[in-house]
């Protein structure tokens, strides 16, 4: 399996179990501001990359899905006012976030599979 794979696997699977459980944890997740909104919106973040990862789509996914993350980042940073109201996030989700956009930008457009024998 390459690391585009792995990376959208592994990505899609832990959002869409952090989608899931989001629902049944209230405002919070671990320090994590969440609300129904921002519990879809990992669901479908997670599912998207699990197809994307079975589909041959993963460089896509996460060069796509890099560039989106690192953007609700900036929106975090810029209007953090926006960002609450709309879905409860706080500072450890805009580090999370950014966090999450380094690693699937720099994979999706820094990083080269091997060449096949």
């Amino acid at each position: 399996m390459g690391t585009q794979i792995m990376v959208a696997r592994i990505i899609g699977v832990v959002l869409t179990l952090v989608g899931l459980v989001g629902f049944f944890s209230g405002s919070s997740l671990l320090g994590f501001g969440i609300n129904g909104l921002h519990n879809v919106v990992h669901l479908a973040s997670g599912l998207i990359g699990l197809w994307a990862s079975y589909g041959g789509w993963a460089k896509s996914y996460n060069q796509i899905f890099g560039v989106i993350y690192l953007a609700v980042t900036v929106l975090g940073f810029i209007a953090p006012g926006f960002m609450t109201s709309l879905l409860n996030v706080n500072m450890a989700d805009n580090i999370l976030h950014l966090v999450l956009g380094v690693v699937l930008a720099y994979v999706g457009f820094m990083m080269r599979e091997p060449a096949k024998a």
